[in-house]
């Protein structure tokens, strides 16, 4: 048997190889896949058919009256819905660039050397870690007029109590509520894209006479670009998603100052008991919800310079 006739043996034995693993990795991909066609897909499929509906859950057997897009075009109509998506729109860049800014802020002072830092990271982390329904009362007692904690801490300073949650200064209240919550979220991917900053450089910068304010703008932070917007792409993702501890606070009012787009969908389908507009109003969340998600995978992902190999020389420089 010569060479040549052994060869395409054994690439027919590798490729049937190949196939048996892929084909291995298919079985066992199987049972998952359909368990979560099942839960996921199906009751995708079936929300999407009520939006087709006028079912209301007070005329009884509306769920089998098709009405097509009608719940879209109503809703795409509807100034209730264009405000809740102005209050979403808001309460997402305010609260996200805060967030983004006292990140950054917290992170710099946190990669310090201090005594006690490791105890200060760690209780940055509690706000994040708390329930969004847990900081809904928490907060909710701080804001009471009467008697929260904010209005008594004032008035023993010899100021007038605030209406925290009056018709001017509820949605600013909802920002200050996540921006506490988030941005220690915001603080600990910043605070790893600067463990991940080359020393070597920022010494080098520092030697040649470059101050803190020219290292942090020349160097820190066009290194963090990319954690910042990563961060910032999953926060824009959670803010669009954010409803238990705002209906908590505030109810989505007073008024609709802040009915964000998820407290409209809950009072249509929990208080209007319209459920075949609740769910056209879900599925044009998703819609919202895909470009979100999109803008985060089409982030740069954090890649560290590889550094030359000991003895390599470049740009006239040997390393």
């Amino acid at each position: 048997m010569t060479i040549s006739q052994t060869v395409p043996r054994d690439g027919v034995a590798v490729h049937r190889r190949r196939r048996i693993r892929i084909s291995t990795v298919v079985w066992f991909t199987l049972p998952a896949a359909a368990i979560m066609l099942l839960v996921l897909g199906v009751p995708l499929v079936y929300s999407f058919y009520y939006s087709l509906t006028g079912w209301s859950l007070v005329i009884p057997g509306s769920d089998q009256d098709f009405i097509g897009l009608l719940n879209y075009t109503d809703i795409l109509r509807s100034s209730e819905f264009w405000a809740s998506i102005r209050v979403t729109l808001i309460y997402a860049v305010v609260a996200v660039s805060l967030e983004c800014a006292l990140g950054i802020l917290f992170a710099v002072l946190l990669n310090l050397e201090f005594f006690g830092r490791g105890l200060f990271r760690s209780l940055m982390l509690i706000p994040m870690v708390i329930t969004p329904a847990v900081v809904g009362i928490f907060w909710k007692l701080l804001y009471e007029q009467d008697s929260g904690v904010f209005n008594y801490l004032f008035g023993t300073l010899g100021f007038e109590p605030v209406p925290w949650l009056s018709l001017t200064v509820a949605l600013a209240s909802v920002i200050i509520m996540d921006v506490w919550q988030s941005t220690p979220f915001f603080t600990l991917i910043i605070l790893a894209g600067l463990q991940s900053l080359d020393r070597d450089t920022v010494s080098a910068a520092q030697a040649d006479g470059a101050n803190a304010l020219q290292v942090f703008r020349y160097l820190t932070l066009p290194h963090l670009v990319p954690y910042i917007m990563i961060a910032a792409a999953f926060r824009i993702i959670g803010v669009m998603a954010d409803f238990d501890k705002i209906f908590l606070l505030t109810l989505g009012g007073p008024g609709n100052v802040t009915t964000t787009l998820s407290v409209y969908a809950y009072n249509t389908g929990f208080k209007g008991l319209d459920i075949g507009r609740t769910t056209a109003i879900s599925w044009i969340y998703v819609v919202f919800r895909s470009r979100d998600q999109r803008a985060a995978d089409l982030a740069p992902i954090p890649r560290r310079k590889r550094q030359p190999p000991l003895g390599e020389v470049r740009d006239g420089h040997f390393f």
